[in-house]
């Protein structure tokens, strides 16, 4: 399935609009939808969209396939009606009424019906209608039931979509069920203040005769209920041409979500090959001077192995999407306050991971520090730490954290990470992923901490031992200093005689792709 030029060039593009009732959510919907966290204006007020804006949506930047309109929300439906009733055009026909009617019966001139009147024109010349369904609302409210009774007699097709399904718990006890729809509808936390009224819901649009449902948080992304509120879209669309076109751009959408996702696996796969290659040195070091510079060798490991896992957690966010506020950049510091890195050393972090098996006695801490950040369109803790994911965690001393060998002979001191640390980078990485990907762009609440300082551990099967195997070739990191000596460690294998019998090293590209695939299991791709 294909399309050519000459068909994308008489392509008109399908106009969705999307309606409701004011504060439903329908602005943040759109923000998730297209990616755009700057689209219109969110804030917990009613009637915040006061005039119709439009986001395009172009085919491989060539043509334009999609018109998504952010309509005002209705708040004089139960007038609307009564006007309606009391119309002797619409008496006249028993009180049928379509589209035209609806227009041609609201007040033109009245402040009152000026946001309802700019939704329902919308309507008029739309292809598509999307009604944002906020499943935290009572859909009995008067409001809610006379628009829909407004709604399924202006003669658009329509696709309802479920707004505000909930966050899972933190602790990620919440399970999943199949919606109706054959989605994966997320059950809500328990939580005695949330209200989820879908059944409410299923029974009064099934009463008006709206049954094309799709689940869709615009604050929990879902790629899966994306890609079928876009199927549901074009299964209303009647011209062949840009039902097709809207396919293709679908097969685009998940095409670009798995080049997310096989991205992320590199960035991490690269993190934790110059860490597990890493190690600091120093030369000329007495035997009765190792133990007093020991401490300042490890303090320049923390700090480097922190920055590298910063470098790649930035690198995470702008894959997918977000990105930071200009105004904030000066707060990526390292800040060595005493009461901040407690919680990276403390009881409560060593506690985490105090567990057997491949930590072996304990987890030291990878990095000891916290940063503040402030995003846009992404809320990580406005002058909060972001999950600490700077500081270390699982912090159980630090002799758990070091690897470290002091050559007498050669008076050379060597410090390595732990192996198990790559335990740690590789639990926050995931974590962060997985929050990237399921992250909407709609407004947040400043206080959100999106990662967890100590996110459930995930052990990758095979990644420790490729790790270990990679962990002696200085190459293969980039936070190496240097060496200007003539030869090297890793020289032997190019000697004479003896490069037949070594075994081929990876080069890093190789070995970075070798790690990223095995992260494939902890950050699978979706079907």
């Amino acid at each position: 399935m294909n399309v050519t030029s000459e068909e994308l060039r008489a392509l008109k593009p399908i106009v969705v609009a999307t309606i409701g009732p004011t504060n439903e959510g329908k602005t943040s919907l759109l923000r998730t939808l297209t990616g755009d966290p700057n689209f219109g204006l969110v804030n917990a007020f009613n009637g915040t969209t006061v005039r119709a804006e439009i986001q395009k949506v172009f085919f491989r930047g060539l043509a334009e396939i999609l018109q998504l309109v952010d309509t005002p929300g209705f708040q004089t439906s139960g007038e609307i009606l009564e006007t309606l009733a009391e119309d002797a055009e619409v008496e006249a026909r028993g009180g049928a009424f379509g589209l035209d009617d609806v227009l041609r019966v609201i007040p033109k001139n009245d402040d009152d019906y000026r946001h309802d009147l700019r939704a329902w024109n919308e309507v008029a010349r739309c292809d598509v209608v999307i009604f944002v369904a906020n499943v935290v609302e009572d859909p009995n409210q008067s409001l809610i039931k006379h628009t829909l009774s407004i709604l399924k007699n202006v003669g658009k097709p329509v696709v309802v979509a479920y707004n505000n399904l909930g966050d899972a718990d933190e602790n990620g006890e919440s399970e999943k069920s199949d919606g109706a729809d054959g989605s994966d509808a997320r059950n809500v936390a328990a939580d005695a203040t949330f209200n989820d009224y879908r059944a409410d819901w299923d029974a009064i649009l099934q009463k008006n005769g709206f049954y094309l449902i799709q689940t869709y948080d615009a604050h929990r992304r879902s790629f899966r209920d994306e890609i079928a509120l876009f199927e549901k879209i074009a299964a209303l669309v009647r011209d062949p041409l840009r039902r097709r076109v809207l396919q293709l751009e679908m097969e685009d959408r998940r095409t670009r979500e798995l080049r997310r996702l096989d991205n992320s696996r590199k960035i991490v796969a690269e993190l934790l090959l110059d860490v597990a290659a890493y190690r600091e040195i120093e030369t000329d070091v007495a035997r009765e001077d190792w133990r007093a510079r020991l401490e300042r060798l490890e303090d320049a490991l923390k700090q480097n192995v922190m920055r590298r896992e910063h470098q790649a957690h930035l690198e995470l966010l702008e894959t997918w999407g977000f990105r930071l506020g200009v105004l904030d950049r000066e707060a990526l510091v390292v800040d060595d306050v005493a009461d901040e890195t407690d919680q990276v050393f403390g009881a409560e972090a060593q506690r985490h991971f105090k567990v057997g098996g491949g930590f072996g006695a304990a987890v030291g801490a990878a990095v000891g520090a916290v940063v503040d950040v402030g995003t846009a369109g992404l809320s990580l803790g406005g002058g909060a730490a972001l999950g600490a994911f700077l500081g270390g965690v699982l912090g159980c001393g630090r002799d758990a954290v070091y690897n470290r060998r002091y050559d007498a002979k050669g008076k050379k001191l060597t410090v390595r990470p732990d192996k198990d640390v790559a335990v740690v980078l590789t639990s926050r990485a995931v974590d962060l992923i997985q929050k990237f990907q399921t992250r909407g762009k709609a407004i947040e609440d400043s206080a959100q901490t999106l990662v967890s300082a100590r996110p459930k551990r995930v052990d990758v099967p095979g990644l420790t031992a490729e790790l270990a195997a990679l962990a002696d070739g200085d190459e293969y990191s980039k936070m190496n200093k240097k060496d200007d000596a003539l030869f090297k460690a890793s020289d032997w294998r190019k000697l004479p005689g003896v490069s037949a019998l070594a075994k081929e090293r990876k080069t890093r590209d190789d070995a970075i792709q070798t790690l990223a695939e095995l992260l494939k299991k902890a950050t699978p791709d979706f079907e």
